[in-house]
């Protein structure tokens, strides 16, 4: 097979997770060979292999990477979707609870993002960061989640200009509420749930397989101009 015949390889953090199996499910189902990585090693059905990876360490994200490219030959996507939250009173939350949210969801962002440059490098690939609507609009009782996906939408910015010469697009999809282990905690909550649907204008959570949708886009060659943007799948909060 030839390098423009062989299938694309994804790197997925986070990838047991909601939002995870449904990346890997859709990357596979169009074509790529999903690498899965998350704590302890699990990964969904569809993906061909899956390696352990602890964003809190950079030898285990630069480990990660090494073994994907040991098993798939490349890495040609890393989706950067592993992330934690952590709902409260700013003035009362504890400092390691920040530490902790900060560590995952930014610095580890960036090892990992770090840690894939030289594979991304060899054939020009693509990151695709998960960012969020809070990290473009202010959310009382969220405010360790929406500054690390501020910074992760400004680091996807810079990424992108400083690797445009090595031919590596850098994007991120910021999504509104999702069904998942993350919000599962609000999810029941009918006063939060209705202050939350009211402020999205079209009415509704997002889908897993829509956040997918526009990761895979960002990874096509239909978006081959696009680089350095934050998509927000977001039902329009992020206009108002």
């Amino acid at each position: 097979m030839t390098e423009l015949q062989r299938q694309p390889v994804a790197l997925v953090t986070g990838a047991a997770g909601g939002i995870g199996t449904a990346l890997c499910d859709d990357l596979a189902a169009h074509g790529y060979v999903v690498v899965a990585a998350d704590l302890g090693g699990a990964a969904p059905a569809s993906a061909k292999h899956a390696v352990e990876l602890d964003l809190r360490s950079g030898d285990s994200c630069r480990a990660a990477v090494a073994a994907a490219v040991e098993q798939a030959g490349t890495v040609d996507l890393l989706v950067n979707n592993a992330g934690i939250n952590a709902r409260g009173a700013t003035e009362t939350m504890p400092e390691e609870v920040w530490h902790d949210v900060v560590e995952i969801n930014l610095n580890g962002t960036f090892r990992m993002c770090q840690a894939a440059y030289p594979a991304l490098a060899k054939a020009g690939g693509n990151v695709v960061n998960m960012a969020s609507t809070g990290g473009l609009v202010a959310i009382a009782g969220s405010a360790m989640y929406g500054v690390t996906k501020a910074a992760v939408i400004q680091l996807t910015k810079i990424l992108s200009l400083e690797w445009a010469g090595a031919r590596i697009r850098v994007n991120a999809v910021a999504p509104t509420i999702v069904p998942s282990a993350m919000t599962a905690d609000v999810l029941d909550n009918e006063k939060y749930m209705t202050a939350k649907l009211a402020s999205i204008p079209l009415g509704r959570v997002v889908l897993p397989e829509e956040v997918a949708a526009a990761v895979r886009w960002l990874a096509s060659p239909d978006a081959a101009m696009v680089t350095g943007h934050t998509v927000c799948v977001d039902g329009g909060v992020s206009v108002l």
